[in-house]
């Protein structure tokens, strides 16, 4: 360490012959020319550093403000306002058609984007204009239809049902289960294990809310393969084990408005079960 510091203290700050002076655009052009192609000196290389000389770095760093703190503003993007060349707008396109021919890659993709919208990120705070969100329910649509959307769980409206549950004392794993798999034939959102009650938070899409979809005719074939699905699932539950389980279904804009009156509801038959 020592050594090293010996070796280039005589070419620092005014010792050096550059010290003060520019390169000029033609200098930078040779030299970003000469090293294209080149394999960077520490590519795949580890330890290079000493966990001395990191740890110095770090504290050296440490209290400090980013570079770019309140200089928002002044530092202009190299390509605002640029638009690609078709030629490179040609080449983009058949790079990202290739990669995507990848099936390790699409399955990257699309574990990510399941992480995503079920964690809520996706867009969060964002509004969509009712023109891009048509787009989407089209776009989603289609990827439902050839099976490669990622299944949603933990979605916005279970995530409002359970922080009211659990507000109220219900502890999840002993008073309630979410995602429950049901007598191993189907998945519902919670149970309540002991009182024999599922819940069902329903999207007001995808399960197509009457008050919303009144027109069957305009339905979508995905809508209406949920309704049937959704049927089936209410006859299934409230029948089987001689009639002893209760089924509870919300919409999606029913808890959006009230969720505490949704969990009252569930409260009522919970106290209900118990008194029988």
């Amino acid at each position: 360490m020592q050594e090293n510091k010996k070796r280039v203290s005589w070419n620092k700050g005014k010792n050096n012959s550059f010290y003060g002076k520019k390169h000029t655009k033609e200098s930078l052009n040779k030299m970003s020319e000469a090293h294209k192609g080149k394999t960077p000196w520490n590519k795949g290389k580890k330890g290079i550093y000493s966990e001395e000389v990191l740890l110095k770095n770090r504290l050296a760093h440490l209290g400090k403000p980013a570079r770019n703190k309140g200089k928002r503003g002044l530092q202009t993007s190299w390509n605002k306002g640029k638009h690609p060349l078709e030629e490179s707008r040609r080449r983009m396109s058949e790079s990202q058609k290739k990669l995507w021919l990848n099936p390790e890659h699409r399955k990257r993709m699309s574990q990510s984007a399941k992480i995503s919208i079920n964690a809520g990120r996706f867009r969060k705070g964002h509004e969509f204009p009712e023109e891009i969100k048509q787009k989407i329910r089209e776009y989603t649509l289609k990827q439902y239809e050839s099976g490669n959307f990622p299944k949603q769980t933990n979605t916005k409206p279970e995530r409002q049902i359970k922080e009211e549950i659990v507000k109220r004392g219900y502890k999840e794993k002993i008073d309630f289960i979410h995602q429950y798999k049901f007598m191993n034939k189907f998945m519902c959102d919670f149970c309540f294990p002991k009182q024999k009650i599922i819940i069902e938070c329903d999207g007001d899409f995808w399960h197509a809310n009457p008050n919303e979809f009144s027109n069957k005719e305009k339905l979508h074939p995905h809508q209406i393969k949920s309704i049937s699905r959704d049927k089936s699932k209410t006859a299934y539950i409230t029948k089987i084990d001689q009639g002893s389980w209760t089924l509870l279904r919300f919409w999606e804009s029913d808890i959006e408005k009230d969720v505490s009156k949704c969990v009252d509801r569930i409260e009522e038959v919970i106290k209900k079960k118990g008194d029988e």
